[in-house]
């Protein structure tokens, strides 16, 4: 009886045209038992594994961030204004009377208090002290579907803000933050501002926070106000409460458009972009492949031991450039007939934890060209092993997309097909013999 062992690439990767020999330790002969595994990286341009890009929106929301965003004029274009809107407060306190007992006591008379927002001092681009202001929301207005012009878009009812940009407001007052001096402003309010934001059947309530000062970009990254109250139980001492924003958006113009010729990840709507990938069966090409490896070769799971699409980075619109790291993740879509809506499948990058694939902000701003390398071996192979078993084709469709939608208003971009620094589909591939044994 013999058994047919064929030859597989074991350890690090071979150079291109080089070869691996393994000798049995107790042969008494070398030459009884060779085994030569050869293995070559090849490029695929974009025109032979991939097709029919596009990039897609809306699967977030400004609201959805946790976050809110500041600007004006910002890299001369980009103007950002916070919205938010503050829950029910509490409805009672804890108070010790003169007796030294704890008390609950319901009837609470608001006499001031004070909006305080925190920023990310990572995401903002200041380096010295900026101006804000603060105001009072007059329109009716809801936080998941309002936009720079639009203060209500939901299923039948569409309405616009009497003034672009979530307006008219009443002022509140101006504050200056210096990030020099700590990671937020406060604003104070007086108890008629405390009473108006308290109520919760005016669906108009809330506060929109404007950014000042020209050029910059800040990330608002939570909103509290602070009511001073005076109990009744003890009227000659005040009790602060806290109430954090249960609604916090903003709005912001222009609207960036996918890109025509590129790719795009992240961005408060959720920028995601979808390809198909067919790799190719049999290779005829190119030289080097054929030297090493012989042509025609037939692609196989055990064929491809590494498979990655390589992609290179360019600058996002300023507007938009990332200050922090980029994640990125790759997903199979399940129906592409369901896009936009199509489930995805897990992601491929399991490798780099929940994060993803993580890209330094300079690549989309300072330093563009960089090569980013997104690994796809289990794509591939399970695209070859369908073929090799006459099964149905698995999805072919992937999703280039972050691992948390949205996480920011920046986005990462990538050159897309059709240039010189289109998108590559990178293989190690190896061959070898079969060796017999008697």
């Amino acid at each position: 009886m013999k058994r047919t062992i064929e030859a597989a690439l074991l350890g690090s990767v071979i150079l291109a045209g080089s070869a691996c020999n393994e000798e049995s330790p107790v042969a008494p002969d070398g030459d009884l038992f060779p085994v030569r595994a050869a293995t070559v990286e090849v490029r695929l341009e974009w025109d032979e594994f991939a097709s029919n890009l596009e990039v897609l929106g809306g699967f977030g929301s400004p609201s959805e961030l946790g976050a809110a965003v500041l600007a004006k004029g910002f890299a001369g274009e980009l103007d950002s204004r916070a919205l938010a809107r503050f829950g029910p407060f509490p409805a009672a306190t804890s108070v010790r009377d003169t007796t030294g007992t704890i008390r609950s006591d319901s009837l609470l008379a608001f006499v001031s208090g004070r909006v305080v927002a925190v920023f990310d001092t990572v995401a903002s681009t200041n380096e010295g002290p900026v101006t804000l202001a603060l105001g009072a929301l007059q329109a009716e207005w809801d936080a998941t579907t309002a936009t720079w012009t639009t203060a209500v878009d939901t299923i039948h009812d569409t309405r616009m803000w009497p003034e672009p940009g979530a307006g008219p407001v009443v002022a509140l007052g101006t504050r200056t933050w210096d990030p020099a001096e700590g990671d937020s402003v406060v604003f104070d309010v007086d108890s008629a501002t405390i009473s108006l934001l308290a109520d919760t059947t005016d669906e108009s309530r809330g506060i929109r926070l404007d950014l000042l000062s020209d050029g910059v970009r800040l990330q608002i990254s939570r909103v509290t106000l602070r009511i001073d109250t005076r109990a009744s139980i003890r009227p000659d001492s005040l009790v602060v409460l806290s109430a954090p924003a249960s609604e916090l958006t903003f709005v912001y113009t222009p609207f960036p458009e996918p890109p025509p010729d590129g790719i795009r990840i992240e961005g408060a709507t959720a920028w995601r972009t979808v390809l198909d990938v067919d790799p190719p069966r049999t290779l005829d090409g190119p030289a080097e492949v054929c030297r090493v490896l012989g042509c025609p070769l037939k692609l196989t799971p055990n064929t491809v031991g590494y498979a990655a699409l390589v992609f290179r980075s360019r600058a996002s619109d300023p507007a938009f450039q990332p200050t922090d790291s980029v994640g990125l993740d790759v997903r199979t879509v399940l129906s592409r007939e369901a896009l936009p809506k199509s489930p995805l499948g897990g992601s491929l990058l399991g490798a780099f934890g929940v994060t993803g694939l993580r890209v330094a902000p300079e690549a989309f701003g300072s330093d563009p060209g960089r090569a980013i390398e997104i690994p796809i071996t289990p794509f591939i192979r399970s695209i070859l092993q369908a073929e090799a078993d006459s099964t149905e084709l698995p999805p072919r469709t992937l999703a280039l997309l972050s691992p948390f939608e949205p996480i920011s208003i920046a986005f990462a971009s990538f050159q897309g097909p059709g240039g010189p620094s289109a998108p590559v589909l990178r293989m190690i591939l190896t061959s070898g013999p079969t060796v017999e044994l008697p």
